[in-house]
């Protein structure tokens, strides 16, 4: 059976990033408040029982992010590489790609921390503190890589321009709001909150990439 790449691409494109933003919502301590009210961002001990009073839902959502992850990722080397190739945008599309690889393997990481927590396999509950680093440091990758692809497609045809630029807004929402966590850790569930708008906006830009593969 062949497959066209370009239609998966397409494909991954859409559902990887809806995958992770639903995924990202029910979490237990994520926006939608599930299994409890969100802990403050460095009360460890709280997080750590909303985690394991939670356990089943941690443990899929953690995968389920991961996964949606990875196959946006897989949509975005496919359209940088191929789609894009000698083509306008192309030089911008190729240098966006290793801050996506970076945010998405920091995150894989970040994640699989969290589903030892929630499985009580790994107890230590400041192993939090370390998942949230992580998280800081991929959402500013994935955040400035998002703004150098969102110009690159606003040199092409696939995306409507504006919807690029509204793309570029959103990748630099998460890009200054996460700089801004990382020196002012108590106001994360604010933030959170702004990531979770701009990854909503993010997620239409992709779909929109996404659906013009698959035409």
């Amino acid at each position: 059976m062949n497959i066209d790449a370009k239609k998966m691409a397409g494909y991954c494109l859409i559902i990887g990033p809806v995958m992770a933003l639903v995924s990202f919502f029910i979490q237990p301590g994520g926006i939608l408040g599930i299994g409890g009210s969100t802990p403050e961002p460095l009360d460890f001990a709280a997080a750590k029982k909303l985690a394991v009073d939670n356990s089943a839902l941690a443990i899929i959502t953690g995968i389920l992010v991961t996964m949606g992850l990875l196959k946006l990722l897989s949509g975005i080397v496919f359209y940088a590489n191929n789609v894009m190739l000698n083509g306008n945008g192309y030089g911008l599309g190729r240098v966006s790609m290793p801050f996506f690889m970076a945010a998405v393997i920091g995150w894989t990481i970040a994640n699989g921390m969290n589903i030892a927590l929630a499985g009580e396999f790994y107890t230590d509950q400041n192993i939090i503190g370390v998942s949230f680093g992580i998280n800081i440091i991929c959402s500013i990758a994935f955040g400035f890589g998002g703004i150098i692809l969102a110009m690159a497609t606003s040199l092409r045809d696939e995306v409507n321009k504006n919807l690029s630029y509204l793309a570029a807004i959103a990748a630099i929402g998460v890009f200054a709001s996460n700089i801004v966590v990382a020196f002012s850790p108590d106001s994360g569930n604010t933030i959170q909150l702004i990531n979770g708008l701009c990854f909503i906006i993010y997620t239409i830009y992709s779909m929109a990439i996404g659906r013009a593969l698959i035409k």
